[in-house]
């Protein structure tokens, strides 16, 4: 397997960097594309049919598929990830086999998002060593999502109570909506649970149960997430990356960068700031 290409997108909205991720294009013979959505209102064009963007939605683009983001359809800004790669060998017959079989869009659990997060920053890491660990990664990856064993999606309807979701899932997913919409505040778990009407105990008992990690947890991971964007596409200082943010001070912001991403954010500004 090779990794040819992999793209951050944040809150992508309108202008030329719309009217390029926009465009109507294909890929040459034995080239794939993972596109993960993690936020925003939209349509995908994939050939002739239509999908709505919506969060932790996951598409595959196979060779010759032409598939496009819609401009004039974005509603709310998107924020994806991209990556282009080629099955290779010798693992590329059993995978294009596997892949070739994939139809339609699939939904991903809200952790999922960090993997490709993870993928993305080895990918884009000096060395042989970081390549091939995301090359291993995205493997793993498409087993997981596009292997027979995919299970997925009626275990994750169950999980809710209601039309409002009110049950156990319910109040997992309505939380997730408030932390991306809060990704720049100091929201304390305490002060989400209050939203919900549950207490902290509470909500980090059901958060661990669906996602594996505290609220606390994949808030920060938001934080990182949405704060690399700023590092790579902007020439805002690092302080002000973090108060943006709602860090304490640089340093905290600093620590809290690398150990998320394996690189302090000047280190990572130089790594990725090209792409």
């Amino acid at each position: 397997m090779t990794i040819k290409d992999a793209v951050y997108v944040y809150k992508l909205v309108g202008g030329d960097k719309l009217a390029w991720h926009g465009r109507y294009h294909t890929h040459d013979t034995g080239d794939y594309e993972l596109h993960l959505f993690l936020e925003g209102k939209g349509q995908f064009l994939l050939n002739r049919a239509k999908y709505h963007i919506e969060g932790n939605r996951l598409f595959l683009t196979k060779p010759r598929e032409f598939h496009s983001i819609l401009p004039d359809a974005v509603r709310r800004p998107i924020t994806y990830y991209a990556i282009l790669f080629e099955p290779g060998e010798p693992e590329g017959g059993d995978l294009v086999s596997l892949l070739g079989g994939a139809r339609g869009p699939l939904s991903i659990e809200g952790r999922e998002r960090f993997l490709l997060e993870d993928l993305y920053h080895l990918a884009g890491k000096q060395g042989p060593r970081n390549r091939r660990a995301a090359e291993y990664l995205l493997l793993s990856l498409l087993f997981r999502w596009y292997g027979p064993a995919k299970t997925g999606e009626p275990e994750r309807d169950a999980q809710k109570s209601g039309a409002e979701g009110t049950g156990p899932g319910g109040y997992v997913d309505r939380a997730l909506e408030m932390m991306e919409r809060s990704v720049r505040e100091k929201l304390t778990v305490t002060a989400l649970a209050d939203r919900l009407g549950l207490s902290g105990e509470h909500l980090i008992r059901l958060f661990h149960r669906r996602l594996g990690i505290t609220p606390f947890q994949y808030f920060t991971r938001l934080k990182i997430e949405a704060a690399s964007s700023y590092l790579s596409g902007s020439s805002l200082t690092i302080q002000s990356v973090a108060e943006h943010f709602g860090f304490e001070n640089p340093f905290h912001f600093s620590r809290v960068f690398k150990k998320c991403t394996g690189l302090s954010p000047m280190d990572y500004r130089r790594t990725f700031a090209a792409k």
